[in-house]
């Protein structure tokens, strides 16, 4: 997730499965057909699971459902098109192959057999667990995260280590992700624990480190492009906002710089400007340790919000387009919140910072070549936080070794089952809200720097908010004008703003969510 620029894009992008169908964007919720389907958490309504195939439309079963040993669900049903207009007056019963659906939505709760069965891709809706967390009813104060990495302590108040596969809110949007851990690994000390601490399920498919002997005197980071560099200190820079030197970036200590969202338009932009000593023949860097804001949180739960009850036929449909999913990485939203943007002296693009997620620092390295010391970064207001800038001497690229699993253990107990679902890429490893793992991985012969990798993908469990018809206009707007919606829903944002931050954190799932098939 990080959660969240990337991702809130893609669940805002999911609107865009209207880009070929117009007149659903228009559609008013009042059709009686549409009430089974549209209203399908409510008591009076006997669903308690959908399955959506790859062109949107879906079948609907009551509680009688079943899975059977030959991976079929068996029971009574009824057939909803690719416009969520209900098909069959009655239920009949029928069976479906569990394979032939691309995404399941539950509201009953599931044996340890039943989710080996759905193999981890389903939707389960909160409200029929019983969960009492505030954010089910206020959405946009979820807690959300994908996997949550941590070394040493594993429970930190207000962050984490790392954070994995952020913008993989869909199987077919599955992505490494690699981040740099805050702390050099020694021999013996090669254990990550794995959390998943939001109503997600984690669909985990490799979980790695990438190792890079440590010399003293020097460091190496990782670039936006997955490359890795051995750097030496830089020269000191001057760093200046709205002619303001710039304060408290200059250590690792957490004490963000950062800017409020602006009141009129949440894509208003500002600078940071940049200058320092060159010597002829040097190539330097630009070195960020930086996280989101909760903006793109905001943006994401709002987003769900306006979907209402057709999020699962709109993901159902989006996870085969890539006319979307170009959409969502190259337009729409994203072009004008954008990443943390550098240009030269000329103005000149040199790259970008674009890692996201409000929970663990990036730590990140932008190759600048032979600079001329003047630099200038572009920014959203409110939507970044930046901990530390330094510049440094580029020494050499540098390939890490990379680390495997060797053991896993789940409440103490070690699953030789669960380490050979991630040491085997065709397969995955399910992680519920609450569950937490310690990986043990292969030894380090010497101290070294360490970055995690982890692939994946997730999907968001439902909340009891978004048991309505949402809002068709609003995700209309989205779409055709997002430009505007920005600077239309920034008033509301503001509201959000000062206490989001306490919100966010108080939501995270501590310990495992049980069915009472568990309990």
């Amino acid at each position: 997730m990080k959660n969240f620029l990337f991702l809130s894009f893609i669940f805002i992008g999911v609107s865009c499965t209207l880009l070929d169908n117009q007149p659903i964007t228009r559609k008013i919720h009042d059709d009686i057909e549409l009430a089974e389907n549209e209203k399908i958490l409510n008591p009076s309504q006997k669903v308690t699971l959908q399955g959506y195939y790859a062109d949107g439309s879906s079948v609907l079963f009551d509680p009688t459902w079943k899975v059977t040993d030959d991976n079929t669900v068996i029971g009574p049903m009824k057939i909803v098109d690719n416009k969520g207009r209900v098909r069959t007056e009655n239920f009949s019963m029928n069976e479906v192959e569990i394979d032939d659906i691309e995404l399941w939505r539950t509201s009953r709760d599931l044996k340890p057999n039943e989710r080996a069965k759905f193999g981890g891709t389903f939707f389960m809706i909160a409200l029929d667990l019983g969960i009492g967390i505030a954010c089910l009813t206020d959405p946009k104060a979820c807690f959300g995260s994908c996997p949550t990495f941590y070394q040493g302590d594993d429970d930190y108040l207000f962050k984490s280590d790392a954070e994995g596969f952020t913008n993989a809110i869909l199987p077919t949007l599955e992505h490494q992700d690699i981040d740099a851990l805050p702390e050099v690994i020694n021999p013996g000390d090669e254990v990550i624990t794995m959390k998943n601490e939001a109503l997600e399920t984690h669909n985990i498919n490799t979980v790695k480190l990438y190792t890079v002997p440590v010399i003293s005197g020097t460091d190496v980071h990782h670039t936006p492009d997955n490359k890795f560099y051995r750097v030496s200190k830089g020269p000191t820079y001057t760093a200046q906002h709205n002619d303001l030197p710039l304060q408290g970036v200059d250590g690792i200590d957490d004490k963000e710089w950062f800017t409020l969202a602006n009141e009129h338009d949440m894509a208003s932009k500002t600078t940071i400007n940049l200058t320092f000593p060159v010597e002829q023949g040097k190539q330097y860097g630009l070195k960020l340790r930086f996280r989101q804001s909760l903006m793109s949180t905001y943006l994401f739960y709002g987003t769900l919000e306006d979907m209402g009850s057709d999020y699962g036929r709109r993901m159902a449909i989006m996870n085969h387009s890539e006319k979307q999913k170009n959409w969502l990485l190259e337009g729409g939203i994203m072009q004008f919140l954008g990443g943390i943007v550098v240009k030269n002296s000329d103005g000149a693009l040199i790259g970008s910072f674009k890692e996201t997620g409000p929970i663990a620092h990036n730590s990140q390295m932008l190759p600048l070549g032979f600079s001329t010391g003047e630099l200038q970064l572009e920014l959203t207001e409110g939507l970044w936080r930046i901990d530390h800038i330094e510049i440094v001497e580029i020494i050499e690229e540098v390939t890490p070794t990379i680390l495997l699993p060797l053991r896993i253990t789940k409440n103490d107990i070690e699953d030789a089952q669960e380490l050979e679902l991630l040491l085997n890429e065709e397969e995955h490893l399910i992680s519920l809200p609450g569950e937490q793992r310690k990986i043990e991985f292969e030894p380090v012969e010497t101290p070294s720097h360490v970055f995690l990798s982890s692939k994946g993908f997730y999907l968001e469990w439902s909340r009891t908010a978004w048991d309505d018809p949402g809002s068709p206009r609003a995700l209309r707007k989205m779409l055709l004008n997002p430009r505007q919606y920005l600077r239309d829903e920034a008033a509301e944002y503001k509201a959000y703003e000062a206490s989001m931050e306490e919100k966010f954190w108080n939501a995270r799932i501590q310990s495992p969510i049980l069915t009472s098939y568990e309990k």
